[in-house]
């Protein structure tokens, strides 16, 4: 069973109002209604590798980076508590009001919290799963991977997750004038905070070490990737890669959770949810490009998905 969040973009109370950070810029009517749905397949391939272990507890989850409760919802149909934490301004507040004002789902459930990823008040060796989907690569990984180690009981599952930007199918000049947004999109992105994130995201959270004293089983889902993590970078900016030989990879192409058509309105809507936002109107020469080579006509995009999962050793 998969819980969702409904966006309603076209209002502007409490998403915009609680869920606006003046630090990231994040619109919450626009990221619910333009980025891609956790599909249920998503949150079974964590379920299946936590449900594994033999006596697995599906006690206390705990979901870092958590924005509006995205993740959180679905969570919570599974564990009997989830923790819900952000480190930024207002996104607590509103996954409270999104997950059990407007969701319904029982207050009981929840423990609110805003805190980072790397240092965090939860109790230790009392959670069962954590999920980090879309936000590792604004922490300081090393410290917040050790932080979660602390916070997960031993045969607890770790569950890092990152989608990056669609990438196109079909004709050469449709895919160049996408990578061309893109490309200005991050010539507009030049600070340390972004470069930082961009060696993490563009290496597929290959720059991510689970030291063998503290971890087992890692597993990295490679999904629509074309057997290939340079499918994620968007620049030149690549972090070092530290994944071990033992360390198990799986490469699952073609699927179709992560695929759609879309046309040239989506697709400004689309990158309108990233950080920083960038005005059309300053990369207006690429999008006129992009426009022309899509002749009006819709494209398929697939997403590139790298999840990341690991165990806590005993």
């Amino acid at each position: 069973m998969t819980a969702s969040l409904v966006s309603k973009p076209e209002t502007n109370d409490p998403i915009r109002e609680l869920g606006f950070s003046s630090k990231h810029g994040v619109n919450w009517s626009n990221y619910l209604a333009y980025r891609p749905i956790y599909p249920t397949s998503f949150f079974e391939r964590i379920y299946d590798y936590h449900a594994q272990k033999p006596g697995a507890l599906w006690l206390t989850a705990h979901d870092v980076g958590a924005g509006c409760g995205i993740v959180s919802a679905t969570l919570a149909t599974r564990f009997s508590s989830v923790i819900v934490s952000d480190p930024n301004d207002g996104y607590v507040a509103l996954a409270r009001k999104l997950l059990i004002e407007e969701s319904s789902l029982p207050e009981s459930k929840f423990k609110f919290r805003q805190e980072p990823a790397e240092k965090s008040t939860v109790e230790s060796g009392v959670v069962d799963l954590i999920t980090a989907c879309e936000c590792l690569h604004w922490t300081t990984p090393d410290v917040a991977i050790r932080e979660f180690g602390r916070e997960l009981r031993a045969g607890g599952t770790l569950a890092i997750t990152y989608y990056s930007r669609p990438l196109m199918e079909g004709r050469e000049r449709v895919q160049e004038a996408w990578k061309a947004v893109w490309a200005a999109h991050s010539r507009k992105s030049q600070d340390k905070i972004f470069n930082d994130a961009y060696r993490i995201a563009n290496a597929g959270f290959e720059t991510f070490g689970f030291p063998e004293e503290e971890w087992e089983t890692v597993k990295r889902v490679y999904i629509n990737t074309q057997g290939n993590v340079s499918a994620f970078a968007v620049n030149g900016l690549i972090g070092e890669r530290r994944v071990k030989e033992h360390e198990e990879k799986i490469w699952i192409e073609g699927d179709k959770d992560w695929s759609d058509m879309k046309g040239i309105e989506w697709l400004k809507g689309y990158i309108g949810t990233w950080a920083p936002f960038i005005p059309e109107s300053d990369i207006q020469e690429a999008w006129d490009e992009l426009e022309l080579a899509l002749e009006g006509k819709q494209v398929k995009v697939r997403t590139p998905v790298v999840m990341i999962l690991a165990t806590k050793r005993a």
